[in-house]
């Protein structure tokens, strides 16, 4: 039978153990954990949070999918010390089913999407591929009025590598250092000791679709953003052949 009352304590317990679990997540992460394996409600996660982080034991890092919790050294130390106050049941649950929510986190961390409308109605989905924390890929597409956005933007987190491959292949073939100049649709600027940011956009006046490429070697980014008016629309189409497998099944 579920106990009516868990001491508040516990409930701290109870994330910090989650956490360590399920390795750094956003709020809205941890929440869906915690709920749908029947530990917590939202009301307590959120009131335990504050506290836990007044108290230090809860650290922040800024991340495209919101803030990502972690355990602080006096956290790990309260579980250390603690844990067996959060009863074995309990814990053996979230010890089996954390591999399986941190791989999806993992994974949504690694992929984040999100939409807006613009002014004329279209939708434009940004599209991000990360490493950690440095980005390999930033798309910006524009869709017609009307296109539901969330498969799309769920649709991503498995279409994300196949997309950076099409990407990187397609641009960099038949790769000849060359000085001719760039196209007009593209830009390059060094943005780091041994990197280059590679910006490709379709239309100048009305872009549909644009491509934020980080690139270690110039000469190769000079090549990829000279391909790009050619291949533009071919991409154009692979990404959206990526992100809509699957809407009619």
């Amino acid at each position: 039978m579920e106990r009516k009352h868990i001491p508040e304590s516990e409930n701290k317990l109870t994330i910090l153990y989650a956490l360590r679990r399920l390795q750094p997540a956003t709020a809205m992460q941890l929440l869906q954990f915690l709920v749908e394996n029947d530990l917590m409600n939202y009301f307590t996660m959120q009131l335990s949070l504050s506290d836990m982080q007044e108290q230090g034991q809860l650290a922040t890092t800024a991340h495209p999918l919101g803030d990502l919790l972690s355990l602080t050294h006096e956290g790990e130390y309260a579980i250390e010390a603690f844990a067996h106050r959060i009863p074995v049941s309990r814990r053996q649950l979230m010890d089996a089913q954390a591999p399986r929510w941190r791989e999806q986190f993992r994974t949504e961390q690694l992929t984040p999407a999100d939409s807006f409308t613009l002014r004329d109605g279209r939708l434009c989905l940004r599209l991000r591929l990360l490493e950690g924390s440095a980005s390999l890929l930033d798309i910006l597409i524009t869709l017609p009025k009307d296109t539901p956005p969330t498969f799309l933007e769920k649709r991503w987190r498995s279409a994300a590598q196949a997309v950076y491959n099409a990407v990187t292949l397609t641009l960099s073939q038949h790769f000849v250092p060359s000085d001719a100049p760039l196209p007009p649709t593209a830009a390059l600027e060094q943005s780091g000791q041994q990197e280059w940011l590679l910006s490709l956009v379709d239309d100048a006046d009305r872009p549909t679709l644009t491509l934020l490429l980080p690139m270690a070697d110039e000469a190769l980014a000079q090549h990829c953003a000279r391909r790009w008016p050619q291949e533009c629309e071919t991409l154009r189409q692979r990404i959206l052949q990526e992100l809509q497998d699957g809407l009619d099944d």
